[in-house]
């Protein structure tokens, strides 16, 4: 997710131009009609070219939980929806139209899903299967300490700045529930989808969320050639 305000006072409104770019989607502007990287949310051509949005920290996760953690929303009514037409797709282990970059150093499935981090100049790729495994990871990216939430059940994850305002750099473990976690230092409950602590001494404290990108491994690797890998071993 983009913030679409590239300057004071434009607003950018963005179509899909139906190209690719190392099999990702590209978008376009109907103000200039430049052309954008979805994954690098960057302009590739055209008068913005260069341009880069900022990124906006969300969560991707199923209905249910979202409606869970915001009740009030809106959705778009599903009759304006069909068949999925890429479920096929989503089965075969081909990467799609160009192939994908090779990435000899990692063991990762082509289609394996991957939380992509890009930190401080810094790229990291979290995958699900290692995060099935362990559903919190505490990680430095870029010299800053990072929390990797993930819930199995959902296929869903949230990074969050482990450091407090007062400096207090904390470590978290699982909970005793699917969406809990707890800090070492103060036995505090947290929520891993919002970051939120949810009981004990810091009740109420809000970790700052790190905004991430869910990708198929062949499309981090596509655009993230030089990128790392999490390994739960080191």
């Amino acid at each position: 997710m983009y913030d679409r305000q590239v300057t004071e006072g434009q607003i950018l409104t963005f179509g899909v131009s139906g190209m690719l770019y190392r099999n990702g989607l590209i978008m376009y502007d109907h103000q200039t009609e430049s052309l954008w990287s979805h994954i690098l949310g960057r302009g590739i051509s055209g008068g913005n070219q260069g341009t880069q949005l900022t990124m906006i920290a969300a969560l991707q996760t199923d209905w249910r939980t979202w409606k869970e953690l915001h009740p009030e929303t809106l959705v778009v009514s599903p009759e304006h929806f069909g068949r999925d037409v890429y479920t096929s797709y989503y089965l075969r282990p081909d990467a799609g139209v160009l192939g994908r970059a090779t990435n000899p150093g990692e063991n990762l499935g082509t289609k394996e899903y991957v939380i992509g981090l890009r930190l401080g100049g810094e790229v990291k790729a979290y995958p699900f299967s290692v995060l099935s495994q362990q559903p919190v990871v505490n990680d430095v990216v870029a010299d800053i300490p990072v929390a990797v939430f993930f819930d199995k059940g959902t296929a869903s994850g949230a990074v969050f700045n482990r450091e407090l305002d007062d400096g207090t750099v904390l470590t978290f473990v699982p909970g005793d529930a699917s969406r809990a976690a707890n800090d070492d230092q103060t036995q505090s409950e947290w929520d891993i989808f919002t970051g939120r602590a949810i009981a004990g001494p810091l009740k109420d404290t809000q970790l700052t969320q790190v905004p991430i990108t869910y990708a198929f491994w062949f499309g981090w690797a596509d655009y993230h050639p030089q990128g790392t890998v999490y390994d739960s071993t080191q």
